[in-house]
């Protein structure tokens, strides 16, 4: 455990036309890190006017923390929910456990069963797996799952009663966590009630309350899913106030098998480690919603889990997503829990305007370009097409530079800026800012490609540097070869 406490004594001072009066006490801050809680890391930091009040309400939470984990755990075979699980059913069980079971269930309802607690069988496989080096046989798993997600999971919540049906161990680390960081949290709040910002994170999933000193609300540093550095290589900072925050993803867990790795979340229908799953960054009113929306969004492909948070999300729910290739998908709200000055740009308005010109050339034989207009970030990320002329895959490819970075997903991609070839003459295409799932772009370097193809024709390709910042600049390129010469104005106008 590493401690640090941070305490400022009262000041006096001086009012005009008063005698000497006692100023208000300077905050306190209580900063606290532990080690081996919930198998990972616990960190809380409080601010308020009591240094004694503040450590007092730590104590507390860890005294319930560990409550919760002779209740709840997987890893202790001595909790209540591992006997349960030995035992297949039980009375006069805590509400704790129910409510985390039936909370389970609800969110197995919600997401049409891609969530489950009902893997704990799946989960001990696996562990076998990787010590056996043997990976388990698909069908077996394919005829367990289906028994398992038929099978009657009964709850009583008046006897404090559960029974479960044949196959079914409970596992639901998908949203415990989340459970016991509002528990912990609660009770933070009422041991400490002159508090005036309260944090509380275990392992990365965290609830944030009120705000520290001259703060908005509290900074959280978003990782990637590639992320190696603890303290580096962050997709973006949010600002929290009474808010939640849960991440998912596939790369810092899982099991390794002859070789190859497998995710640590598991497809409900089918008993496997979930491929090609996305990485996701959930906020919510409370930490076990967060908790459960983050682990149903990672249990998806990219387009799935997009379109399932597009149909299936509140205003109170915001969600980041991010695919294997860096791609990223954002909810409607998402841009106002950023911090100021990145809330600020991302509502920056964004105009680009550019006037692009297909060359005639002289050949004998002339046929019409295939051409493709797109903007990447400086790394060469691609983040938007503007224009794909030629419709159709086949021909798409002949932008060999275009379809090295961006492939088929960048044609499927494109498919609102797909047009017929053109002939030769003068054209226009505008841009807003936003990248191809309409998330509006932060300020910075990036570049615009022209890249234009001819069957029995030449092949050229054009990147020129542009940097999104506010004010209005004019770009321009002379062209080359079968790139004809173009020019764009952007103007970024500051919100009010």
């Amino acid at each position: 455990m590493r401690v640090l406490a941070v305490a400022t004594a009262g000041l006096w001072c001086i009012l005009p036309g008063t005698t000497a009066s006692l100023a208000q006490p300077a905050p306190q801050h209580v900063v606290q890190h532990y080690d081996g809680v919930l198998g990972t890391s616990l960190d809380v930091s409080l601010w308020g006017p009591e240094q004694a009040e503040l450590e007092r309400a730590v104590a507390a939470a860890l005294a319930e923390i560990a409550r919760l984990e002779s209740l709840l755990s997987t890893w202790r075979e001595d909790s209540v929910l591992m006997k349960l699980n030995r035992n297949r059913s039980g009375t006069g069980l805590p509400p704790e456990l129910i409510d985390v079971v039936s909370l389970c269930e609800t969110w197995r309802t919600r997401s049409a069963g891609i969530f489950s607690c009902r893997l704990g069988s799946f989960t001990r496989r696996w562990q076998q797996a990787q010590e056996t080096q043997q990976l388990p046989v698909v069908l077996d798993l394919l005829k367990q799952a289906r028994e398992i997600n038929q099978a009657p999971l009964e709850i009583d919540a008046a006897r404090g009663a559960i029974t479960l049906g044949a196959g079914i161990e409970l596992e639901p680390s998908g949203l415990a966590k989340g459970y016991i960081i509002d528990r912990a949290m609660a009770l933070l709040r009422a041991e400490a009630p002159s508090a005036t910002a309260l944090k509380l994170d275990i392992g990365g999933d965290a609830l944030y309350w009120g705000s520290p000193p001259g703060s908005e609300g509290w900074p959280v540093q978003v990782a990637g899913p590639a992320t190696v550095a603890d303290n580096g290589e962050f997709l973006v900072e949010l600002s929290l106030r009474n808010r939640a925050v849960a991440t998912s993803g596939h790369g810092s867990r899982g099991y390794r098998v002859r070789n190859l790795d497998y995710s640590h979340i598991l497809d409900a229908r089918r008993g496997w480690p979930v491929s090609d799953g996305s990485y996701a960054v959930a906020t919510a009113d409370d930490a076990v919603t967060a908790d459960a929306l983050a682990t149903v969004l990672a249990a998806q492909v990219f387009g799935q889990a997009t379109a399932w948070a597009s149909q299936a999300l509140d205003a109170s729910l915001q969600v980041l997503v991010v695919d294997k290739t860096g791609q990223q998908w954002t909810s409607s709200g998402w841009t106002d829990l950023l911090n100021g000055e990145l809330r600020r740009q991302l509502r920056a308005e964004v105009s680009l305007t550019l006037d692009y010109n297909i060359p005639r050339l002289r050949d004998r034989v002339y046929n019409r370009p295939y051409l493709v207009v797109w903007i990447s970030d400086s790394r060469g990320q691609s983040q938007r097409n503007l224009l794909l002329l030629g419709g159709e895959q086949r021909w798409a490819n002949s932008n060999s530079v275009w379809w090295r970075r961006n492939g088929s997903r960048g044609f499927q991609d494109s498919y609102n800026v797909t047009r017929p070839t053109r002939g030769p003459g003068d054209y226009q295409l505008v841009w807003d800012g936003k990248d191809a799932a309409g998330n509006s772009l932060p300020q910075g370097d990036y570049v615009l490609h022209v890249e234009a193809a001819r069957q029995n024709g030449g092949h050229d390709y054009v990147a020129l540097p542009f940097t999104l910042a506010p004010g209005s600049r004019d770009y321009q390129h002379a062209g080359q070869g079968e790139v004809g010469p173009f020019r764009f104005t952007l103007t970024v106008a500051a919100p009010e």
